[in-house]
C-alpha cells in the first residue's frame, strides 16, 4: 500500500535539513522515523485483532462475565 501525505512546511524543511545532515533522502529519513515510532504488529496480535472484530455482541458479553467472575474470585 502506497500513502502520499502532505506535512506542514515546517516539518518538511526540518526533515530535509535533518536528512541533508544524515546523507540521506528525506523520504529514506521520514520512513525510517514511521517505522520507529510505528513498529510491525507480531502476526499473534494481528490474530487476537482479527478475532475481536469478528466477535459479536454476545461473544463481548460472555468475556466481560467471565473477566467480572475472575475478579471477584481474585477477591
Amino acid at each position: 500500500m502506497a500513502l502520499n501525505v502532505t506535512v506542514p512546511d515546517r516539518i518538511a524543511k526540518s526533515a530535509a535539513r535533518v536528512a541533508r545532515a544524515a546523507g540521506v533522502p528525506t523520504e529514506t529519513l521520514l520512513i525510517r522515523a514511521l517505522e520507529a515510532h510505528f513498529p510491525p504488529v507480531p502476526a499473534s496480535l494481528q490474530n487476537e485483532f482479527d478475532l475481536l472484530e469478528r466477535a459479536s455482541d454476545e461473544d463481548m458479553i460472555l468475556v466481560d462475565r467471565l473477566i467480572d467472575n475472575c475478579s471477584n474470585e481474585a477477591r
